[in-house]
């Protein structure tokens, strides 16, 4: 089913670990230098768009999801390159399985970008 024929290529940003000068444990590391993984052929689907109330705040929040192949290496607290620039990955990548063949389609997130 993937890459779809007429698919976008996003591109999956991930901050490196690195270790903690206070604790030594590995710590996620600054978006300055993200590993990247391109994931071809996937679809991006318009969601929704909310301009929450705040007297002192005007932003916009606009959300889409991406379809692609099943299993992609996107995880909540990953960023997303795409069409309009960087969006914040929002929640868990779902696998669609169905239960009477094992069949697996694909995948599906959500991506996130707040402006204001």
């Amino acid at each position: 089913m993937f890459p779809l024929k007429n698919g976008e290529r996003v591109v999956r940003l991930r901050r490196k670990l690195v270790l903690d000068p206070y604790s030594q444990e590995a710590t996620l590391g600054s978006w300055d230098d993200p590993d990247e993984l391109p994931i071809d052929g996937g679809g991006i689907a318009p969601s929704s768009s909310t301009e929450p109330a705040n007297a002192n705040r005007q932003m916009v929040i606009t959300g889409m999801s991406i379809y692609g192949p099943p299993d992609m290496d996107v995880q909540a607290h990953d960023r997303i390159r795409a069409r309009t620039g960087v969006w914040d990955v929002k929640g868990d990548n779902a696998n669609w399985v169905n239960a009477f063949t094992g069949w697996r389609p694909g995948a599906e997130f959500r991506i996130e970008k707040v402006v204001g």
